[in-house]
């Protein structure tokens, strides 16, 4: 009888310590609209792409009028990144989600994204959330680089200048930038 024990003893340890929880995948059919406020946008054949925790989690194109669909497995992730780009989209934050309602969700993204705004009317950024750090992204020829010297003598340059950030590129559908995420909405 001892030998039937220690196995049963065995068999439960290794179900109990031995198996992670099964996690479902999860699938996404997505559109891309154009926002009605600014419909300069161009929706079709965008790569579309999810992030979770710094790490490339599916991808996929859309179709001529802005539906994909795509499929991944969450694993630990704190939130999932929606990002696209394409020809006349540079790479634009679409949303971040913490949690899906159910595992075949449909999601409709604008670009460019209609902003929230805090009780202050500053724009608060989709992925943490904060208006601190968010700036207004100014288009232009050539774009302003500020010059920072430290104490220590190191020399860094940045974009930001008077509370814009300045580019010079030929897309526009981006409006803001969060320079704690590095990420354009």
């Amino acid at each position: 009888m001892r030998p039937y024990r220690i196995i049963l003893t065995i068999f439960i340890a290794a179900l109990f310590f031995g198996f992670k929880p099964l996690t479902l995948p999860v699938y996404i059919i997505g559109h891309i609209k154009k926002n009605p406020k600014d419909t300069s946008a161009y929706v079709g054949h965008l790569l579309v792409f999810v992030r979770g925790d710094k790490k490339l989690l599916a991808k996929t194109f859309t179709d001529d009028k802005g539906n994909f669909k795509m499929t991944f497995t969450p694993k630990n992730e704190k939130s999932f990144d929606f990002f696209c780009n394409g020809v006349g989209v540079d790479t634009l934050l679409l949303a971040s989600i913490t949690t899906f309602d159910s595992d075949t969700p449909e999601l409709t993204f604008y670009i460019p994204g209609q902003p929230r705004r805090n009780a202050f009317g500053k724009v608060i950024c989709p992925k943490c959330k904060k208006s601190d750090k968010v700036y207004e992204i100014e288009y232009g020829d050539s774009p302003i680089t500020v010059r920072h010297i430290n104490s220590s003598g190191d020399t860094t340059y940045s974009p930001i200048y008077k509370g814009k950030y300045y580019e010079d590129c030929l897309v526009r559908p981006a409006k803001y930038y969060c320079d704690r995420d590095k990420i354009k909405f």
